[in-house]
């Protein structure tokens, strides 16, 4: 069922508020009060639509995974523009939400934040890794996949000193290197 744009507006808000209450305080010393009071909702609205802060913190991870501009089955073309292309819209996409990337990768302890993405760009590039040259292929790419997060990491960290298009060139440029 499609949410109306009232239910988006409040839940955009929650996830805001949970945003900026995480780049102070670690997630087990926010309360759904917490939460409320920063977004002006009211407890019974947060609850109708979570049960706790850990499932709308899972929504807004939810919300950065849908934004991963992977097309599924997409062979790894290291040479490809599209590919390059891909890269530099997942990083605009970083550099435009500065904010939310760094809490999520940066502020809280992210380890299963940064499995899920892995996970979400093993299961977009159909890695199965049945062979073993498959199976050496998928450690190549998880190499290249927790690689790029540290990048990430160190990108956003300093403050963006360079930009999305020149920051995917140099994650291709590595990645291409690592899978050869």
């Amino acid at each position: 069922m499609a949410e109306n744009r009232r239910v988006k507006m409040t839940k955009r808000l929650l996830k805001e508020a949970l945003l900026e209450l995480l780049e102070n305080r670690a997630l087990e010393k926010i309360t759904v009060t917490d939460v409320c009071t920063t977004a002006d909702v009211n407890r019974s609205t947060f609850y109708g639509y979570y049960q706790d802060i850990g499932q709308l913190l899972v929504e807004i991870e939810d919300d950065v995974l849908n934004q991963l501009p992977l097309s599924p089955n997409s062979p790894i073309a290291y040479s490809d523009q599209r590919f390059l292309a891909t890269l530099q819209s997942f990083f605009q996409y970083v550099y435009e939400n500065e904010k939310l990337f760094r809490v999520l990768i940066l502020q809280r302890d992210s380890s299963s934040f940064n499995q899920r993405l892995v996970n979400s760009v093993m299961v977009k590039y159909q890695m199965p890794g049945k062979r073993e040259s498959e199976l050496l292929e998928r450690y190549a790419c998880v190499y290249c996949v927790n690689g790029v997060i540290g990048m990430m990491k160190e990108w956003i960290g300093d403050g963006f000193p360079i930009t999305p298009k020149e920051f995917a060139g140099e994650v291709l440029q590595i990645s291409a290197k690592a899978m050869s």
